[in-house]
C-alpha cells in the first residue's frame, strides 16, 4: 500500500458539492453525515469502502462521505480548510504540522476507554501517526493496517548458487548483502538472460541511518559517518559493476518486474507486488532490510493514520467513528485486503497468516519495525540518490567528501529547521499557508 493514485475531473466536482453542503460555519453537533477526506491508497480504496459499509450497517442512520483527494493535492486542501475553520470530520494525517500547531484532536487518552492501547499496535506503524514520530508525544491518528518494505529473495536462484536464505528476524549489513548479491549474479550480454544479484535503492536503503544523530539534531558526525559512507561505496560499487541494476534501467523496468521475470535474486519489495511474484509462480522469502555496519535490525513501516481536528464540525460523531477504524476496523482490514491490521495483537488473534506461509513471514519481518527518526520538515540537503549518482554516473571515488558537504550544509541549516518546529502554532501555521497560496501559481494560468 499505498500512495499512488489520481482522482478525475468529475469526481473533484462532486467533491465540490458535498463541501457546499456539509462544510459551512456553525455550532459542532451530531450529524447524520461524517465527512472522511483522504488521497488515494493503491487498494482502489477497498478498505475504506468496507469501513464504510460496516460502519453504517453498525450505526443505522450514519453516512459516511469518502472524498479522495489526489495525493499530490491533499496536503494542500487539509491545509485551506484548517485556515479556513472548515476541516473534515475525519482525515487521514499525513502533516506532522497539523499535530504540532494544535490542529489535531490527540487520541492517547481515547484508547483505554476503547479498550485499546499503544502497545497492542506494531510500534513502526503507529509512529505514523506520533508527533515526532514518538507514541510518547502523543497518538494523534491510528491506521488499519501495516505496509512495510522488506526484502524478497528467489529461493530458486539462492538453492541453485548455494547461498543460504537470509534470516527473517535478523537484518544483514551492506556488506554481507552485497557479498551474496555477487554471489548470485549471473551476467549476461543478452538482457533477457541476465540475472542480477540485488538491487540497491538509493532513496530507501540509506534512510534508516540516523543521520541527524539520536536527537535530531547533529548532521555533523551522523550524515558523514565513516560507516555510511563506506556503504554507499558499497552499494555503488554493485551498480558499476552491473550487479545490480541503475537508475537507467529502473527507468526502463521495476525492480518488482526484474523479481516476478527471475532476474534478479532478492530485491526490496511491499506486500501489494506479492500477487506478482504468485502469478509469476517465483517461490519466494522475506527478509529485514540491510542495514549499515553497527545498526539495529530494522524495517520500515507505515500506515495512513486516521484522526480528527480540533475544529471538525461533529466531534462525536468523529471520535465513534475513529473508535470503530481503532477496532472493528482493525478485524476488516484483513478481509478487505491482504494486509495485516497496524494491530499486533488483533493479527496474533486472528491467526493472520496461519493458511498462507508468506503472509505468516511476511508478520514475522515485520517485528523488526522501529519508529523512523524525527527531524522538522525542512531540512533538505541530505540527498541519498544524488550520492548514488555522483558515484555511479559522475563516477567519483568515495562518498565520504559527498557526505561531508552535505552534512555540513544540514548542520548549518537544522537550528532554523527546529526554531521554527518549536515555534509553530495555529497563528504561525496560518501565515505559512497563506504564504504559500499568495505564491503559488494561478491555477487559472493568468
Amino acid at each position: 500500500m499505498r500512495t499512488s493514485g489520481i482522482v478525475g475531473k468529475f469526481a473533484l466536482v462532486g467533491l465540490a458539492v458535498v463541501l457546499s453542503g456539509c462544510f459551512g460555519r456553525g455550532d459542532k453537533t451530531s450529524s447524520s453525515s461524517i465527512s472522511v477526506w483522504m488521497f488515494p491508497q493503491g487498494d482502489d480504496e477497498a478498505a475504506i469502502h468496507a469501513f464504510e459499509t460496516a460502519y453504517e450497517k453498525s450505526h443505522p442512520g450514519k453516512n459516511v462521505e469518502i472524498v479522495v483527494y489526489p495525493e499530490d493535492e491533499y496536503v494542500t486542501k487539509v491545509n485551506t480548510a484548517l485556515v479556513a475553520g472548515n476541516p473534515p470530520d475525519v482525515a487521514i494525517i499525513e502533516s506532522d504540522d497539523w499535530m504540532q500547531a494544535g490542529y489535531v484532536v490527540p487520541l492517547t487518552d481515547k484508547l483505554e476507554s476503547w479498550g485499546v492501547s499503544i502497545g497492542d499496535f506494531n510500534p513502526g506503524g503507529l509512529a505514523r501517526g506520533a508527533l515526532e514520530n514518538d507514541a510518547t508525544n502523543g497518538v494523534f491518528g491510528i491506521g488499519t493496517f501495516l505496509g512495510g518494505n522488506v526484502l524478497v529473495y528467489n529461493k530458486k536462484l539462492f538453492d541453485a548458487a548455494g547461498v543460504p536464505y537470509p534470516s527473517a528476524d535478523d537484518s544483514m549489513t551492506f556488506q554481507q548483502y552485497a557479498d551474496i548479491c555477487r554471489r548470485l549474479a549471473k551476467p549476461d550480454r543478452d538482457p533477457a538472460k541476465n540475472v542480477y544479484g540485488c538491487s540497491m535503492p538509493a532513496d530507501i536503503a540509506y534512510n534508516f541511518y540516523p543521520i541527524y544523530g539520536t536527537d535530531g539534531h547533529t548532521a555533523e558526525g551522523n550524515m558523514n559517518a565513516p560507516q555510511l559512507a563506506t556503504a554507499f561505496d558499497i552499494g555503488a560499487e554493485l551498480i558499476n559493476d552491473k550487479l545490480a541494476p541503475s537508475p537507467s534501467v529502473l527507468d526502463t523496468v521495476a525492480e518488482s518486474d526484474l523479481f516476478a521475470q527471475g532476474q534478479i535474486a532478492i530485491t526490496w519489495s511491499d506486500f501489494t507486488a506479492v500477487p506478482t511474484y504468485e502469478q509469476a509462480d517465483i517461490d519466494f522469502g522475506m527478509a529485514p532490510f540491510f542495514v549499515v555496519q553497527g545498526q539495529d535490525d530494522f524495517v520500515d513501516t507505515w500506515t495512513a493514520p486516521w484522526g480528527t481536528f480540533t475544529e471538525s464540525r461533529h466531534p462525536e460523531d468523529a471520535m465513534q467513528f475513529l473508535q470503530f477504524l481503532a477496532t472493528d476496523g482493525q478485524k476488516i482490514q484483513m478481509t478487505a485486503t491482504a494486509d495485516p491490521p497496524l494491530s499486533t495483537k488483533v493479527a496474533q488473534e486472528a491467526g493472520y497468516g496461519k493458511d498462507d506461509p508468506i503472509k505468516e513471514q511476511f508478520l514475522r519481518v515485520l517485528a523488526n519495525a522501529r519508529p523512523l527518526q524525527f527531524v522538522p520538515p525542512g531540512e533538505e540537503n541530505w540527498d541519498p540518490v544524488e550520492v548514488m549518482r555522483l558515484l555511479t554516473v559522475e563516477k567519483q571515488s568515495h562518498a565520504q567528501p559527498i557526505l561531508d558537504k552535505m552534512a555540513a550544509a544540514a548542520q548549518a541549516a537544522l537550528p532554523e529547521v527546529w526554531s521554527r518546529w518549536d515555534s509553530l502554532n495555529k497563528a504561525r501555521f496560518q501565515s505559512q499557508v497563506e504564504q504559500e497560496q499568495s505564491e503559488a501559481p494561478d491555477a487559472s494560468g493568468d
